[in-house]
């Protein structure tokens, strides 16, 4: 797959969801919200298109698949520009999905199994059958499970399972609060260790994957080691977020990540992107900022530093002008 693309986006299409699982990072309240659709598939596509940019848009939520005339709505998008997803894969549209979206124009799903959802609605098998239906239509299919201290201990049982119907889980390290503790700082070291290896193994399995998708996925679960020794902490270096990467709230506002910078609204046709990289003065997810910081979408480090110059200059700047008057 050769991907040629001028922006990508992290686009939460809506924040309600059918799963209620216990480490999720968005509220309650929102995750039951009432589902709002604040434009058409056409009105979506003509929003994007009047960017003059082609995208990589990846849509999450919540759960994306419930959104509205969502196959009709990847249909619409796809026709210019190139889809990644993230979701349970919960609604049956998944059969139309797989069916009418070309293959081509989606760079990776990933199906998030959330075993405890599942069990508890006995619908472990149908997401399995879901994902075996994408595969047989050659899509790029990641199957992910998020390691709670309890999954770490379940992995061996519960991947077995899988792998007797011919997949493959990557183990996707928790991050951020989860009964009262900070994670990954509040794995055990024999969690870590064992994580490590699995992380190593579904690496090597889906090395087929991986050199179909032509370039990593934005949301590189098989990286997830790094946080185990890394603070991914971005501030201070030069960042495409804004330039070319974006986040997209549901109504179609397009922000700078978590800098709320705001750049206008993809169905107002008014969006105004950033000229250039800019210094990161926020916190996002390590997975857009890992990639948006690299030399191939920020510029190189000498680059870099002389944005930083620029910036301390301007700042002396201002400090020595109001001390004058």
């Amino acid at each position: 797959m050769h991907l040629s693309y001028e922006m990508e986006a992290d686009w939460i299409l809506l924040t309600t969801c059918n799963f209620r699982c216990d480490y999720c990072f968005i509220a309650p309240k929102k995750l039951g919200a009432r589902m709002a659709r604040f434009g058409t598939p056409a009105q979506w596509a003509d929003g994007f298109n009047a960017t003059g940019k082609t995208w990589l848009l990846h849509l999450t939520g919540g759960e994306p698949t419930i959104y509205p005339d969502f196959v009709n709505l990847c249909g619409e998008l796809a026709r210019n520009h190139y889809l990644s997803l993230n979701s349970n894969l919960s609604h049956r549209c998944i059969a139309d999905f797989a069916e009418k979206i070309d293959p081509e124009r989606v760079h990776f799903i990933n199906a998030a199994v959330h075993y405890d959802e599942r069990q508890k609605k006995a619908s472990l098998n149908v997401f399995i059958e879901r994902v075996q239906k994408l595969q047989a239509n050659r899509f790029n299919v990641l199957v992910s499970v998020v390691m709670s201290p309890v999954m770490v201990s379940l992995f061996p049982e519960v991947s077995q399972h899988f792998e007797s119907r011919g997949l493959f889980l990557v183990p996707k390290v928790m991050r951020g609060l989860y009964q009262g503790k900070r994670y990954p700082a509040a794995y055990t070291a024999g969690q870590k260790s064992l994580m490590l290896k699995y992380l190593a193994r579904a690496r090597q399995i889906y090395a087929p994957v991986s050199d179909r998708m032509g370039e990593p996925p934005t949301i590189d679960m098989f990286s997830d080691g790094r946080f185990f020794s890394s603070a991914c902490d971005y501030r201070g270096k030069l960042c495409g977020s804004g330039h070319n990467f974006v986040k997209i709230e549901p109504d179609g506002t397009v922000v700078r990540c978590g800098s709320r910078k705001r750049l206008g609204n993809i169905l107002q046709k008014n969006v105004s992107f950033l000229r250039a990289p800019k210094i990161c003065d926020t916190a996002y997810c390590p997975y857009f900022c890992e990639k948006y910081t690299s030399p191939q979408f920020a510029g190189t480090p000498n680059e870099a530093d002389a944005s930083r110059v620029g910036l301390l200059s301007s700042t002396l700047m201002r400090l020595f002008g109001a001390s004058r008057q």
